[in-house]
């Protein structure tokens, strides 16, 4: 199928192919009776040679110097006076140097100046769209395939960063059951089973461009439930949804690096003012979320570890997923921190 294809779109043979049929229905034209005689085919092969010449210069010269730089009058004043000139040429080829070349026959003009003209004109005007046709096509096939290439590319970096989120999570809700494990709660097995639940999410949905939002919430809910286990009675938590839930498609994990950054930064710090509120208000074509945490403290080795994650991460996919379609604003006080997360589902 290949080498069909090679050969279909092979110029030399696009050409031959488009001279052979023009110049027969030219020499089917010219015949001067029923058969084709030798005469026909001098004739033929002259008019030809003109319209071949007329053809070319225009693809080869007045397209590529004068159109296809949008200087289009003059390439349209230039391919008339083109045209006016070889015709004329043409004229006085037949009418001074064809007898001498070809003594033994009986050769004069079967049209006149404007009828040559017509001639060249339609053939010049039929291969210039055939040529624009081309361009076209070839142009639209270029843009696919790029368009393809910038798809796998955006695809490639969402991946990338998908694979970021992961271990992150992954490495801070094993903190979590790791604390209860050292002080040695009866919640350590119920944290396992949750967190079974959001790496299950995280295996089978998250491969999808975009995942149900009920299920992308139910994740959250799981994992906020994850976080309640290792908190202390003095850590103050909110966490509501307003709005129908109906049909609405998110992409996925895109949510939980700021819900994962309050609860790393503020409950984490054990001070006596330690909270975490999350709220999210979703209607049919857009979701709302808010966060706000006190600022607790991190040392700064987990700091370091965190570092290319988290909420910059957050900001390449949103760009990437969401560009124009998003608005985050990212407030920080001396004891508080607030994000807002807009999305035009």
């Amino acid at each position: 199928m290949y080498w069909i294809k090679r050969i279909i779109w092979n110029r030399i043979l696009q050409h031959l192919v488009f001279w052979s049929i023009a110049l027969y229905i030219l020499l089917e034209n010219f015949k001067t009776s029923s058969i084709i005689v030798p005469v026909d085919m001098i004739y033929t092969m002259i008019f030809g040679v003109f319209l071949i010449i007329a053809v070319y210069i225009n693809l080869l010269i007045l397209i590529p110097r004068f159109f296809h730089k949008g200087r289009y009058i003059i390439y349209f004043i230039s391919l008339a006076i083109f045209l006016a000139l070889i015709t004329y040429l043409y004229q006085i080829w037949f009418d001074v140097i064809v007898d001498k070349l070809f003594g033994g026959f009986y050769l004069i003009s079967y049209f006149d100046y404007w009828d040559t003209l017509k001639y060249f004109a339609i053939l010049v005007g039929i291969t210039s769209l055939l040529h624009f046709s081309k361009s076209w096509f070839l142009y639209q096939e270029s843009e696919t395939k790029l368009a393809q290439t910038q798809k796998e590319k955006i695809e490639a970096e969402l991946d990338a960063l998908k694979s970021q989120i992961n271990p992150h999570f992954l490495f801070n809700s094993l903190n979590s059951i790791y604390s209860l494990v050292l002080k040695k709660s009866d919640k350590a097995p119920e944290a396992l089973i949750k967190l079974s639940d959001t790496m299950r999410y995280i295996i089978y949905e998250s491969n999808h461009e975009l995942v149900d939002l009920q299920k992308e919430i139910e994740f959250i809910r799981n994992y906020i439930e994850l976080q309640q286990l290792r908190m202390s009675n003095k850590d103050k938590l909110e966490f509501l949804v307003k709005g129908k839930i109906k049909k609405q498609k998110i992409a996925p994990l895109l949510l939980i690096p700021i819900i994962e950054n309050g609860f790393k930064y503020g409950i984490k710090g054990e001070t006596e003012a330690s909270f975490v509120s999350i709220l999210i208000n979703v209607n049919e074509h857009h979701i709302k979320l808010h966060t706000s945490n006190n600022l607790g403290i991190v040392d700064k080795v987990e700091r370091d570890k965190s570092k290319g994650t988290g909420l910059d991460n957050l900001k390449k996919r949103l760009e990437l997923i969401y560009p124009d379609h998003h608005h985050l604003i990212i407030n920080s006080t001396n004891d508080k921190f607030i994000v807002d997360l807009n999305i035009d589902l």
